[in-house]
């Protein structure tokens, strides 16, 4: 009996492992399908990491935190996937979000990053960026670094060279009537992004060395791909991803996350950080999967074997002694006959 009940234990053990191994290597395999799809990504991801709770929390630290902008887009990403918000929580993103309570409480800064190019909270990285719609503020960011190579100060070789950029991508706007917008958007965002520090080492290497002259192709799509994302999330959401991007597929997975996502993106962004365009660790999630599936099977059949054998030993019909020994007997008896003669 002990050999039933142990090999039924062990049985409904690796059963109750498959309920929970089977959906996570199909989350494991989901996560790989995905491949460059980073709105599927960010989906896959957000099904685990977001709930009401949460979502009530992270607007509750935004609002505590004076950031309406982002309470907003916790809202939208709530209302997109179906998580309830209180309508007492809802009415304070929208007095937080107002457009014109923000527009003057921005003005000054605005202003200030306009004419100096420098900005400490996102109105001024705003004024920055306008700033870079006109000639002016790429003139002036060109000044300001030959002044530093002048006073033998380090000079910013990306900021540089992105100012000279910018120059020639406002006349070609200028003359095509504002076609390549996206590329200037691009250029300007890079430029507040990295007054910020939000560029990886890595992209301004790739940065600096297209703008020389070796892959200019590929820094125009990267400028492009962060208009893009700008103009569909908004200045913020462009900078808080562009801190997980270091190359053009990068900044291709962001334009594309923030073209399906929108207003949502910068929600994403900050409840996965890096996960919202890469899935790094799926590969190995999904070999991880599939050992536990074959040990999981494994262990579900050799169990049900030992059951059902330790179910029907008992039926076996075992010989007895006495049966066994009358035959040796016989040729016992027979042997000495033989001798005998």
């Amino acid at each position: 009996m002990y050999r039933i009940l142990a090999a039924a234990g062990f049985l409904l053990a690796f059963a109750g492992a498959a309920h929970w191994v089977v959906p996570a290597g199909r989350y494991a395999v989901e996560l790989v399908a995905a491949g460059e799809d980073s709105a599927r990504i960010a989906d896959l991801q957000l099904d685990a990491a977001l709930d009401e709770g949460r979502v009530a929390r992270e607007i509750e630290d935004a609002l505590a935190n004076g950031d309406g902008e982002l309470a907003a887009s916790f809202e939208e990403l709530a209302t997109a996937r179906g998580i309830p918000v209180s309508p007492e929580l809802a009415a304070r993103v929208a007095a937080a979000d107002d457009g014109r309570a923000r527009a003057a409480r921005s003005a000054g800064a605005f202003g200030r990053g306009f004419v100096t190019g420098e900005g400490e909270d996102l109105a001024g990285l705003a004024g920055a960026a306008a700033g870079d719609l006109t000639v002016w503020g790429d003139l002036r960011d060109a000044g300001r670094e030959a002044l530093h190579w002048a006073r033998g100060e380090p000079v910013d070789e990306l900021m540089l060279g992105l100012a000279g950029a910018g120059i020639v991508a406002t006349g070609a706007t200028y003359a095509a009537f504002g076609a390549p917008i996206t590329l200037r958007a691009g250029l300007s965002l890079i430029k507040g992004a990295r007054r910020a520090g939000a560029v990886s080492t890595r992209l301004a290497g790739r940065l600096i060395t297209g703008l020389r002259g070796g892959k200019r192709a590929e820094a125009a799509l990267v400028m492009a791909d962060l208009g893009r994302t700008g103009a569909k999330a908004g200045t913020r959401a462009a900078i808080s991803g562009l801190r997980h991007v270091d190359d053009a597929a990068g900044a291709a997975r962001l334009a594309r996350l923030s073209t399906v996502k929108g207003g949502q993106t910068l929600a994403i962004i900050k409840t996965l950080g890096r996960g919202a365009l890469f899935v790094t660790e799926a590969m190995a999630k999904l070999a991880f999967w599939i050992i536990a599936a074959v040990v999981n099977v494994i262990g579900l059949v050799s169990s049900f074997n030992a059951m059902v054998v330790a179910m029907v030993r008992p039926l076996w019909r075992r010989p007895r002694r006495g049966r066994l020994a009358r035959p040796a007997h016989a040729f016992a008896a027979l042997g000495r006959g033989l001798l005998a003669v």
